[in-house]
This record gives structure tokens, C-alpha cells and sequence, in this order.
């Protein structure tokens, strides 16, 4: 609260002299709360002046720390540089990304890895979502008439995702601490698969671009022989 020492020793005079807070508010252009505060302050500690403060005073103050709290919820993916360059230009005020950090953990915000997943248009999730409504309350019997098919890579050598290992300084040279590669990549193959409640079905492995006649010619290959091997007379695919 910026109030001079002499408003505040003003307003302990005015009161002492028995003027009510409305009336000495309205004196020195303060609220009434504001007055009430110095007046209970001074009864309180007998002093008009602030306490000196423990520390250093922080930087960012509340509108700085709400700002960048609501840059992090529209855009999660944001960046401590980026969020330390917007409040420069914003407020003109200098900070390094950590502190732009210690506000966020503060909040309960802490950087992850985000979780991968397939890209799904926003027509397409209300198609599912509708699907996922109409069968959420379909019987087992229903599902047992249900074939699923789908495609899948395997890597013959190693990994396309990223690994982690636990180790520590200097052993990153060790064996167990080191992923195996070959020369281009090792290679991988696609396979085309189906599966229903009581198995799987056929598995063909695809050594070409699939399109649409690639994918119809699997499913006239394997789509009802793998039926007839699950045992499913009338059944829908999935």
C-alpha cells in the first residue's frame, strides 16, 4: 500500500480527533478501507512506516504471474524463452526463463514429455464419439460377431522410439547403458492382421505401398478364411 508517511500520520490525527473513517477518507482521497487498514495497523504495531521485507522482493508481480499462467493455458506447448520475451515486450521488465518457471511450478505446472497420439480431425471425433454412444451398451453377444482388423510395423533391428536409460556421470559408454544400431536403420515389416473375441485370425505381411487394391486384395485373401477359422458364420467388420 503506497501511502505517504505523512497521509498516514494525517489520518491517525484526524481519527484521534474523533472524524469518522467516511469523513477522513473523503478528506485525503483514500478509500475507506484503505484508512481503516492504516488505523488498525497503527493501533496494532504504533509505527506509521513498512516493516523492511525478508529477502529480496520478487520480480514478477500478480499481473505478470497471471499473465503468464493464462499464456500456459491456451498454449501448453509455450516455452520458458518464449513466455521471459513476451513479459519483457509486454511490461518491459527483465527475467530469465527460470523465473518464468519457478511461477509455474509454484502454480503446479512441471514440463513432461507430451503423450503421442493419432492426429484425429475434429469431424472424426464426433463420428467416434457417436459410434462409441451407439455400442457402449451393446451385449457380449454382439461382440463375438465382431472382426477386427489392423495393420502394425515391426522393427527387425531396434526401435523407432526414444529410449531412456538410468545411468550415471561418465558411464554413458558401457554396454548396458548404449542401444545397439546397424547400418540403415535395420529395417522393419508390415503386417496385416484381424482378431475377434475368440482368436486371431490370419496374418499377412505386406511387401508393397499399400493403397485401396492392396487392401482389398488382403481382405479377399484373408478376410473370410480367417472367418471360417474363428468359427464366425454371419459376422460384421469392424
Amino acid at each position: 500500500m503506497k501511502v505517504p508517511v505523512a497521509i498516514r500520520k494525517l489520518i491517525i490525527r484526524l481519527r484521534s480527533e474523533g472524524q469518522s473513517l467516511r469523513k477522513i477518507a473523503k478528506t485525503i482521497g483514500k478509500s475507506h478501507a484503505t484508512v481503516q487498514y492504516i488505523i488498525d495497523r497503527h493501533k496494532e504495531l504504533k509505527i506509521f512506516e513498512n516493516r523492511p521485507r525478508l529477502g529480496r522482493p520478487r520480480k514478477l508481480q500478480s499481473i505478470h504471474r497471471r499473465a503468464i499462467l493464462k499464456a500456459v493455458r491456451e498454449n501448453p506447448k509455450i516455452s520458458a524463452p518464449t513466455l521471459r520475451n513476451d513479459i519483457e515486450d509486454d511490461y518491459n521488465i527483465s527475467v530469465v526463463p527460470e523465473t518464468i518457471r519457478n511461477v509455474l511450478r509454484r502454480e503446479g505446472y512441471h514440463g513432461r514429455v507430451p503423450r503421442r497420439k493419432p492426429y484425429i480431425s475434429k469431424k472424426n471425433k464426433c463420428l467416434r464419439l457417436e459410434f462409441a454412444k451407439a455400442h457402449v451398451n451393446k451385449p457380449n453377444s454382439f461382440w463375438e460377431t465382431v472382426l477386427f482388423s489392423d495393420e502394425s510395423k515391426f522393427n527387425i533391428y531396434g526401435s523407432d522410439g526414444r529410449i531412456m536409460v538410468w545411468r550415471k556421470k561418465n558411464e554413458h559408454l558401457k554396454p548396458a547403458n548404449m542401444c545397439p544400431t546397424v547400418k540403415h536403420g535395420g529395417g522393419g515389416v508390415l503386417v496385416w492382421g484381424c482378431m475377434s473375441a475368440s482368436g486371431v485370425g490370419k496374418l499377412k505381411f505386406i511387401e508393397t505401398i499399400m493403397d485401396q487394391h492392396v487392401y482389398l486384395d488382403i481382405l479377399r485373401e484373408n478376410l473370410k478364411s480367417s472367418a471360417e477359422k474363428l468359427n464366425l458364420g454371419n459376422f460384421i467388420f469392424q
